[in-house]
């Protein structure tokens, strides 16, 4: 049956195959654009001082060669291994997780923030046996590395690739003035020092014979959830699961994208799957220069990239868009050369896209989607771009509405977003009952509330088990949320739901404000003219910080945790 959004697709889209797509193996993906891209730029590291370090094609593939050469040879894994990364976007990522596809092994990216507790809970979930970790957080490895299966660390910085010189200057700076480089009793190897033992170990090996029993179904990578939810849980997400995300997003935006290969700004973490997947290894594809920036935080350490470089391509998130525009640098001449223009993670507020168009004359592509598909699963066309709204399936995936008993629900009603296609999770490793409870008759349950248009795009409306209860209406606290963001004044926000004796519930808006004459009153008139009166929020409180994780979902349980107790 045709489906309406199907209008959408190109010819390739609608006859959607991923035999199409090319290599179906992450070894052969990274060995294929190594070779064709070679002399151009890959990845630059970008400080905010603007001082950079750029590595071509041709040294991507040599670097990660000699790396998987350290991880089979040194270090002593056998195909199928785990090897854990946790970095800030640098360079040495990149190299790292070439190698490990290279060495036939399996990754598992790590949030470079987490605590000494976080981390041990994924190493041990994950059986890494190596562990690739940026020197600014290595302390961490002394307390939990007596716990884990890890027989092998190796440090790495945002330095690597640097001139000698420059990166002696700069790392006694980082050490012993700004001393954000702990010492680590740990025993432990550089990334330079492990690529250069790899290089001498080179000769003769025969590096292909590391992957060759790998499949494309095969697991790839353990990619945690956010744990918004609960304890993070590793998705299993195959080679041909990967790059297939990468391949629908392209079939939906290939048209944006540059001739010669376009100049990607890249300051969404690349330890998560949006960036991951859709950004780092679907740039690969056409020759992308990834301009990476260690930490977008503050928001003025992107001014250096953007003022150095010709961005055509930067994807962010809501509360990035945001902060930037407050920024007193932000000038639209930097924004002119942008092709496209993405937002996921989170939801993407109308105000702050609108305000981002008028300031730089660019609209923000809203897509939806998670880790369990490996990245993304609805995207607005580009021609057809909707505000407060996530877009249209990408080609290959099928979509469903459904109540809480499975039945299917007609447009305009909402109800749980279920999916199948190519690109979904084997699974949740070590939790089958995690499994069974999320994917059902082959269909994954989302857990988001979702309506669809008659015309088949979708909006979410909120995750099911955020709704708040008022008086037996299910009340969405991203719409409220999504009303507040437009008023002028407001920086951030998030609504939860407290307890109330005449209604079970009722909503609680915590609000960032950047006009003290922003007032509790006004909020609440403003809401009462966009929301039915159950909806308008009954208390608001103004707050230094609303926490949000680094892809930019409000945390609600940390809210309720730090206000309501």
């Amino acid at each position: 049956m045709t489906q309406p959004w199907e209008r959408y697709y190109t010819d390739e889209g609608r006859a959607f195959d991923l035999a199409n797509m090319g290599p179906q193996r992450l070894v052969d993906y990274f060995n294929t654009s190594c070779a064709e891209f070679g002399p151009r730029p890959a990845m630059t590291t970008s400080l905010p001082t603007g001082a950079e370090a750029t590595i071509t094609y041709q040294q991507l593939g040599e670097a990660s060669d000699h790396l998987a050469v350290y991880l089979r040879e040194v270090a002593g894994l056998t195909a199928g291994d785990v090897v854990a990364v946790m970095t800030a976007n640098c360079i040495s990522f990149a190299v790292a997780s070439l190698a490990i596809a290279k060495a036939g092994c399996i990754a598992t990216n790590v949030n470079p923030l987490y605590t000494a507790p976080e981390l041990q809970h994924q190493l041990q979930d994950s059986g890494a046996k190596v562990l690739f970790i940026i020197d600014m957080f290595g302390d961490k490895v002394d307390e939990v590395i007596a716990a884990t299966a890890v027989k092998q660390v190796v440090t790495l910085s945002v330095l690597d690739f640097f001139s000698p010189l420059k990166k002696l200057l700069l790392g006694a700076v980082l050490k012993y003035v700004r001393k954000v480089i702990p010492d680590m009793a740990t025993p432990h190897v550089t990334m330079t020092s492990a690529i250069a033992q790899g290089r001498a170990r080179a000769g003769g090996v025969d590096i292909a014979a590391y992957s060759a029993d790998v499949h494309p179904d095969d697991v790839a990578l353990y990619q945690y959830t956010s744990g918004t939810t609960g304890r993070s849980k590793g998705a299993e997400l195959t080679h041909r699961g990967i790059l297939g995300n990468g391949y629908q997003a392209y079939l939906m935006t290939g048209h944006k994208m540059s001739p010669g290969g376009d100049t990607v700004l890249v300051a969404l973490p690349l330890y998560h799957i949006t960036a991951y997947t859709l950004i780092f290894v679907a740039g690969m594809r056409f020759g992308s220069h990834s301009v990476l920036v260690p930490s977008p935080r503050p928001p003025s350490n992107l001014r250096a990239p953007l003022e150095k470089h010709t961005i055509t391509w930067f994807t962010g998130i809501n509360t990035l868009y945001a902060a930037m525009m407050n920024e007193p640098w932000f000038d639209r001449k930097l924004f002119e050369a942008i092709q496209f223009s993405g937002s996921g993670g989170a939801a993407q507020t109308t105000g702050v896209a609108q305000k981002w168009e008028e300031r730089t004359g660019i609209r923000i592509n809203q897509g939806y989607g998670m880790t369990e598909c490996c990245g993304v699963l609805t995207l607005n066309p580009p021609d057809d771009n909707r505000f407060g709204q996530v877009g249209i399936p990408v080609p290959g995936v099928e979509i469903r509405i459904v109540d809480d008993l499975g039945v299917d629900q007609p447009q305009g009603s909402p109800g749980e977003l279920i999916f199948r296609g190519p690109t979904m999770m084997k699974g949740y490793l070590n939790r089958p009952e995690a499994t069974a409870e999320t994917i059902v008759d082959g269909w994954l349950h989302t857990g988001d509330i979702a309506v669809m248009s008659e015309d088949g795009f979708f909006e979410i409306v909120d995750r099911k088990k955020d709704m708040i209860l008022v008086s037996g209406f299910n009340v969405s606290p991203n719409e409220i949320e999504d009303v507040i963001s437009k008023i002028p004044g407001v920086v951030q926000v998030g609504v939860i739901g407290v307890p109330d004796e005449k209604s079970s519930e009722v909503p609680h808006a915590f609000i960032v404000r950047g006009n003290d004459a922003l007032s509790a009153e006004m909020v609440i008139a403003t809401c009462h003219e966009s929301l039915t009166n159950y909806k308008v929020p009954k208390h608001v409180s103004f707050v230094d910080e609303v926490p949000v994780t680094l892809s930019g979902k409000v945390l609600r349980r940390e809210l309720r945790a730090r206000h309501m107790g």
